[in-house]
């Protein structure tokens, strides 16, 4: 394997964040093995992209710090490189990465970004055998996660830490994951297993399956929103005419799934154009409506399964931990009528203490199925399952199962035409 000290090419603590940039990716063009050694405080300004086969080590003292470009845009710090062409690269490894984001964030993630919903430190889409150890981002603001991922296939990222405002760990579609080792101190969600989001926060919408979340901390912090797990699914319908179009609406059409890039104020739109453009993140425009193509394959429908999360400790004052959620407002509606939602299935809840005020354990207005539940110190926490009366969505019975739960029997609540399925092996 070739190694590399990209200090040697001119990465250096103390150069311009430009000519900063510029080494770095002179270096991971090289392939194999790039070593940053030197301690010290790195600027960095614009993207670097890596291909395959890299492997990327920031030494102990190294730290990178974001800045704005002369131009006054931004961008995401790291991406790899078939996130600009959607071909999959295979075999990164990412260590040491250390993250001030310094009041930059990504820019314009609606219709005239780069890559429409990708709003990340370090964004990665079409990507294979990924690995992200011992990362640190700090200072996130409103709008960018510090990783996001999609479109892939077996990721591990391990010894996470994340502060700020925004979601800490955003994954969309893909199967094979694990998230290890994480501590979180986010305003928003922790970690996002959102298989369907708005428009402007994936750049795709598909099954998240086939996943392990396990020893992270939702670390204290005096304010919040959001979860320390999100779970988001969603469905939709064949294009036709006349259908009336909001911010995040989707369709399928002549095989491919578009999504609507508009501002989430409500306003809908009537629809008598079909979308015909093809390519992954390509936009184009009809009867006013932007549409963003997100997959060239006619699918229905999105959400998460085979999913365990355990050992984790919920040290963060929240309304819920965990939530399965239907949106339905302005921002994106993940049902509408005609559709066929499949459920959330085989997701796995093993030892997990809820160290804080925490009103709901688990808040699921999604449909779902085969829930468990093992080892949990709920405290006063409620698993609580509620419907949204819409037209024609049907939610299927819940299999869940209670192993070592206290207080399960009091703290399991439904609306009341839920129909819940409990069993209790400890019991039998």
């Amino acid at each position: 394997m070739i190694m590399t000290n990209a200090n040697n090419l001119g990465f250096l603590p103390g150069n311009d964040a430009g000519s900063n940039t510029i080494a770095l990716q002179r270096a991971i063009d090289l392939g194999g093995e790039i070593v940053v050694s030197a301690k010290g405080i790195y600027d960095m300004t614009g993207t670097v992209f890596i291909g395959d086969n890299t492997t990327l080590i920031f030494e102990k003292g190294v730290h990178i710090r974001r800045q704005k470009p002369n131009d006054g845009t931004a961008s995401q710090l790291f991406m790899n490189k078939g996130c600009n062409t959607g071909v999959y690269n295979k075999n990164i490894t990412i260590i040491g990465l250390h993250i001030d984001c310094n009041g930059i964030e990504s820019g314009d993630w609606g219709e005239n970004s780069r890559i429409v919903g990708l709003r990340a430190q370090v964004g990665m889409i079409y990507v294979e055998d990924l690995i992200v150890r011992d990362f640190e981002c700090i200072g996130l603001l409103e709008k960018d996660y510090a990783i996001q991922i999609s479109a892939f296939k077996n990721i591990l990222l391990e010894d996470i830490y994340c502060d700020g405002n925004k979601d800490g760990v955003h994954l969309g579609w893909g199967r094979g994951f694990t998230i290890r080792r994480g501590k979180f101190r986010t305003y928003d969600d922790p970690i996002a297993l959102n298989a369907f989001d708005y428009s402007t926060s994936n750049t795709h919408v598909g099954w998240i399956e086939d996943g392990l979340i396990e020893d992270c901390y939702d670390l204290s912090a005096p304010s919040t929103v959001g979860f320390f797990c999100r779970i988001l699914g969603g469905c939709w319908t064949d294009w036709r005419s006349g259908m009336e179009i909001q911010h995040s609406d989707t369709v399928c059409h002549n095989g491919n799934v578009y999504r609507a890039v508009l501002l989430p104020n409500g306003k809908r739109y009537t629809s008598v154009t079909p979308p015909t453009h093809i390519g992954i993140g390509a936009t184009a425009t009809y009867d006013g409506i932007c549409w963003v193509c997100v997959r060239e394959e006619a699918v229905y429908d999105c959400g998460c399964r085979n999913i365990t999360i355990r050992n984790v400790h919920l040290q963060k004052e929240r309304r819920a931990a965990v939530a399965f959620s239907l949106n339905n407002d302005e921002y994106a509606r993940s049902y509408v009528k005609g559709a066929f939602p499949t459920p959330h299935k085989d997701i796995h809840f093993d030892n997990i203490v809820v160290e804080n005020n925490v009103k709901y354990f688990l808040y699921s207005d999604y449909p779902s199925e085969n829930i468990s539940f093992k080892n949990i110190e709920l405290n006063d926490a409620l698993i609580y399952f509620k419907d949204h009366k819409l037209d024609g969505l049907i939610y299927p019975p819940v299999d869940i199962t209670l192993t070592d739960v206290k207080n399960a029997e009091n703290n399991l609540k439904a609306d009341d035409d839920h129909k819940i399925l409990v069993t209790y092996p400890d019991s039998i």
